[in-house]
């Protein structure tokens, strides 16, 4: 027979990941992205990759682009151009959609998520409301059903705090008229019970080739509502704006003289 003891049920929160006492800085020790349930990520089997905000900021990463120029078995537009052909004509994916023009394993585009609810892969995911992204090599049904085999990249947004007070701005130039601006704010509205948050983003991407651009207006608001001690809701809402005339990312080609040679 087993040994007496306290047969009290141990209460578990599965379903959410809260800070551990070791995570810091780059280090996150727990994800969901492994199998939607709070596990250590030394115990799954699955290739797991957490980039924290603050390893985004250090890096001057902004978008999932960025972030693949520095991470393992990942490539994006910094590092590869993806094309294909349509009617043997050359078709620039990095000009029409950079968000999906990326490769992880060798294999293809990656499926996006936010919060871990399937997310559309032309709407990018950007660092002014993000809090951690999670980079998932290889396929996992588990998670979203059928999927790219390639992986899921899934971007945890910000949650309002209930109890402390937080702002940040911060203004980004570069070469070729890029330019960037961006705020977040935190507000207790009821100490505990209620909060606020609110981000926006201006960005202009910069091009040495005129009369290029890709120009992005963002704004995002969640709020978190503690109803019980073990009992909350929380929502939010974002609006994305982009216009855009990208410069080509592969050679012409001649496609006159084999028409008329036909």
């Amino acid at each position: 027979p087993p040994p007496p003891g306290n047969n009290a049920a141990v209460e578990l929160s599965p379903f959410v990941v809260t800070t551990s006492k070791k995570d810091s800085g780059y280090y996150v020790a727990n994800t969901l992205a492994g199998s939607r349930l709070n596990t250590n990520i030394g115990d799954l089997a699955s290739s797991i990759t957490v980039v924290t905000r603050q390893q985004m900021l250090d890096t001057a990463s902004t978008e999932m682009n960025d972030v693949f120029l520095y991470e393992a078995n990942t490539e994006g537009t910094k590092n590869y151009t993806s094309f294909s052909f349509n009617a043997g004509a050359p078709l620039d994916n990095t000009a029409l959609a950079p968000e999906t023009a990326n490769r992880v394993r060798g294999l293809g585009s990656v499926d996006l998520s936010r919060n871990y609810y399937p997310s559309v892969n032309r709407l990018p995911f950007d660092v002014y409301n993000t809090e951690s992204v999670e980079i998932n090599r290889g396929p996992n049904s588990l998670l979203f059903g059928l999927g790219s085999p390639a992986g899921i990249v899934n971007q945890s947004t910000a949650i309002a705090n209930t109890q402390r007070e937080s702002s940040n701005l911060s203004f980004r130039f570069g070469s070729n008229d890029d330019a960037r601006a961006s705020f977040r704010v935190n507000q207790p509205l009821l100490k505990d019970r209620l909060g606020l948050f609110i981000g926006g983003l201006y960005s202009s991407a910069g091009f040495a080739r005129k009369p290029s651009l890709d120009i992005s207006r963002r704004a995002y608001m969640a709020i978190n509502a503690s109803i019980t001690p073990s009992t909350s809701i929380r929502a939010n809402f974002e609006s994305y704006h982009n216009s855009n005339r990208r410069p080509n990312n592969v050679t012409p080609r001649d496609m006159v003289t084999p028409w008329r040679n036909a």
